[in-house]
């Protein structure tokens, strides 16, 4: 990769890393509602993706995203939207995946968000 090409690809990782975490806090306070209210049925989740503007939602029920909010490099994600270059699928449903960050982009969520109540993906403690 040129050093334009690594510039732009570094570029590109952080705008998507800050993209993600910014619609995982609005994911979060969805799913904490839920909680507090005892939602039981499906709800409209944002697509955690790296596009600039989705607006793609994904129904499910809080107890189902809980469990990948808790891993700090994973995200919710409409299947046509995975970015395979920053991320591996790691659960397929119907309707959408759960992709983990590798490389430079997983990099990037620990420079820009470092966040200890998130577990890290490959089970360590958390931070």
């Amino acid at each position: 990769m040129s050093c334009v090409g690594a510039h732009r690809f570094m570029d590109f990782a952080s705008r998507a890393a800050r993209n993600e975490e910014f619609v995982r806090e609005v994911n979060r306070r969805i799913e904490e509602g839920a909680q507090l209210h005892g939602v039981g049925s499906a709800m409209p989740f944002h697509c955690e993706c790296a596009q600039h503007f989705c607006l793609e939602k994904i129904d499910l029920d809080a107890q189902i995203y809980e469990p990948i909010l808790s891993e700090r490099y994973r995200f919710l994600v409409v299947p046509d939207h995975v970015v395979a270059s920053v991320e591996r699928i790691v659960e397929t449903h119907e309707t959408f995946v759960v992709v983990e960050k590798v490389g430079e982009a997983r990099d990037q969520i620990d420079r820009d968000h470092p966040q200890t109540r998130h577990r890290a993906a490959e089970g360590a403690p958390d931070e």
